[in-house]
């Protein structure tokens, strides 16, 4: 239900923007045209459900290069829940030895919903990997995660798909948005360059 709500929020918001952001003006030739800021470097900062569960809020980082109509980038975050397991050397069972934040890997894509070099609204899909979960190699009991030759004391990682929406306005130099994903809801703050 939090993510039927999440989707319509941010369909209501996207539509706002269309309605404030509208281009309703037509430019002329006399105008000077100016440089672009074709770079974003953008935090995020909000909250999700399991937030009580790894004792930590969710965050982003991400890097967007935008064209005239397009934007593209990388963005990482700790957002959702890691489950740390460990294998008990003697009884060969698996246990839960802690949790705490994932980390997701994402690119993010999509289009200028209206604006121009000034004062635009983007709208972009968010697609990557967020962690699930961490299997220690076996180990003797209470020593967890002990060094191996035999795993080169790696640990395996388990991944799954991390999906979500971007929608952000930018004046001049700086935007404001809004990151919402499976894991969490997120308002974003960057720099233009």
């Amino acid at each position: 239900m939090r993510y039927l709500n999440t989707i319509n929020s941010l369909f209501g918001l996207c539509f706002l923007s269309f309605s404030i952001f509208a281009d309703d003006y037509e430019s002329s030739i006399d105008t000077v045209t100016e440089k672009e800021n074709n770079g974003l470097l953008y935090i995020g900062l909000g909250s999700a459900d399991d937030s009580d569960i790894v004792g930590e809020e969710p965050w982003s980082v991400g890097f967007v290069f935008r064209d005239e109509n397009n934007f593209y980038g990388l963005d990482i975050g700790g957002e959702g829940v890691k489950i740390n397991q460990a294998r008990d050397y003697y009884e060969g069972t698996y246990y839960v030895e802690s949790t705490e934040q994932a980390t997701s890997f994402n690119f993010i894509a999509g289009i200028k919903v209206s604006g121009d070099s000034k004062l635009r609204t983007d709208l972009g899909l968010l697609v990557g990997v967020v962690e699930q979960s961490e299997e220690c190699p076996t180990s003797y009991s209470g020593y967890n995660c002990y060094y191996s030759s035999y795993y080169q004391n790696r640990s395996d990682v388990e991944y799954t798909f991390n999906y979500g929406l971007a929608l952000h306005a930018t004046y001049d130099r700086v935007t404001f948005g809004i990151r919402a994903t499976g894991e969490s809801t997120q308002i974003i703050f960057g720099f233009n360059f």
